[in-house]
């Protein structure tokens, strides 16, 4: 069981670093075009020469004839490939410079980008592939002519897609993809998969040995990383098999994306005594420690990097407030998706109604002042900008029942106002955004 969930877990983080590479792609597809020769080579075999003699459409020729045209055209494609690579260094740097390094990860994991070079990596395979297969004439003299046919079919689909690829990167780099792109990971974390809760919210006394309150610090065994960064993923499922499984109360002091030291904590076992060496290191385990955070469970990430997008976009350098504004409709509609999840407990339950988990989930007010606080500050001498800002708020209160994220709401729609009043703005913008957030005011307090 512990085995098969920590499997589960590896598998999804890594599969997430996989669909970020550019290697991934080419090299799966490179496995198919060395089957794929194999089995027209003895697809071939089967099939004599003199039937397809006659045919317009299938390339002839001795065994060596054939295996020149193969090298050939790899040594074609392979050319070809180096301006594939430039094409693709391109848009690497552009993205780098104009919206941040963060944002590289949303080029990489274009599909159509991995599928071009994937084509060209397994063509230039397959024909290696298909020309050492060949033997000599003195072994065979009918040589694999369905097998070079493929060849030069694949070769034209390679060049095909290089013009596949010089269309899909002019539209890519547009901003409002990559914003989009970058929108669509913010809603994937937002739904990223959680323990399931045990219906009921409270345990009783009378039912479970150990209450949150009854839990003292000192008491608790302490988990320590023994690798400095950040956390980048945490398997909150296997640790509550493992504390359902051994009897125990975990509570996670670190969420993804905080940075940790070696040897700090980032949990508490209880009762202490139950902790062995060996169980120490499966809940370590659980842990998923690198040097950079990524967007696979921390919702505050993926705001950043629509927020660093749009503050970029806000610099005097590029001055490019509706990219910043793109930003701003899918950082709301991330934050709507995240109220519309409901307010999560911390304390997570067994079937028997036992305490075994707590795990501070990802506080709302959190992700708003990650959301505008930069940004903010950034457009404080953009009237647009900012009133815009208010009607992402809006949209956010319109979704909320809850009067703590309204309160929090109304907190960032006057800091709005201040900060409208700190910049260069005409007296006509200020009451505008005055005006609007009088109105936002109003609004965000009155009941459905």
């Amino acid at each position: 069981m512990k085995t098969r969930k920590m499997r589960r877990v590896k598998a999804r983080f890594q599969w997430d670093q996989l669909k970020v590479s550019f290697w991934f792609a080419p090299v799966v597809m490179s496995v198919v075009a060395i089957l794929l020769a194999w089995l027209l080579y003895w697809i071939d075999g089967l099939i004599p020469n003199e039937t397809l003699q006659e045919s317009h459409l299938i390339l002839t020729g001795t065994p060596g004839e054939l295996r020149t045209m193969l090298v050939g055209m790899a040594g074609t494609v392979l050319a070809t490939a180096g301006v594939v690579f430039t094409l693709l260094t391109l848009p690497l740097s552009t993205v780098a410079a104009q919206y941040g390094s963060r944002l590289l990860r949303v080029f990489l994991g274009d599909r159509t980008t991995q599928l071009v070079l994937g084509t060209f990596v397994a063509t230039f395979v397959y024909c290696l592939a298909a020309a050492i297969s060949i033997p000599p004439a003195s072994v065979d003299p009918n040589g694999p002519q369905v097998t070079v046919t493929v060849g030069l079919v694949l070769m034209l689909a390679s060049f095909s897609s290089l013009i596949v690829l010089v269309q899909h990167i002019s539209t890519m780099l547009q901003a409002p993809n990559i914003a989009a792109a970058a929108g669509a990971e913010l809603r994937d974390v937002v739904l990223a998969e959680m323990p399931e809760q045990v219906k009921g919210g409270v345990v009783s006394e009378a039912n479970s040995k150990f209450l949150p309150d009854s839990l003292v610090e000192k008491d608790g065994y302490p988990i320590r990383v023994r690798q400095a960064g950040y956390i980048q993923y945490i398997d909150p499922q296997y640790i509550l098999t493992l504390a359902q499984e051994h009897d125990l109360v975990i509570r996670l002091l670190r969420k993804p994306g905080h940075n940790v030291g070696s040897e700090a904590r980032v949990a508490l076992v209880w009762p202490a005594n139950r902790v062995s060496n060996e169980l120490d290191q499966q809940i370590r385990n659980a842990f998923r420690v690198g040097n950079g955070r990524t967007p696979t469970q921390d919702v505050a990430y993926a705001v950043n990097q629509l927020v660093e997008m749009a503050v970029r976009a806000m610099s005097p350098a590029i001055n490019d407030p509706f990219t910043a504004m793109t930003c701003l409709d899918h950082i709301g509609e991330g934050l709507i998706l995240f109220i519309q999840q409901g307010e999560r407990s911390p304390y997570y339950y067994d079937g028997a109604n036992q305490l075994r988990l707590i795990l501070e989930p990802v506080a709302f007010t959190e992700l708003l002042s990650g959301a505008f606080d930069m940004l903010r500050h950034a457009s404080y001498d953009n009237a647009n900008v900012l009133l815009h800002m208010l009607e992402v708020i809006e949209a956010i209160g319109q979704k909320s029942n809850s009067p703590k994220e309204r309160q929090e709401l109304l907190r960032h729609a006057r800091l709005i106002q201040v900060e409208s009043q700190a910049g260069a703005l005409i007296e006509q913008d200020r009451e505008r955004i005055s005006q609007r957030c009088t109105e936002l005011t109003e609004q965000l307090r009155s009941e459905h």
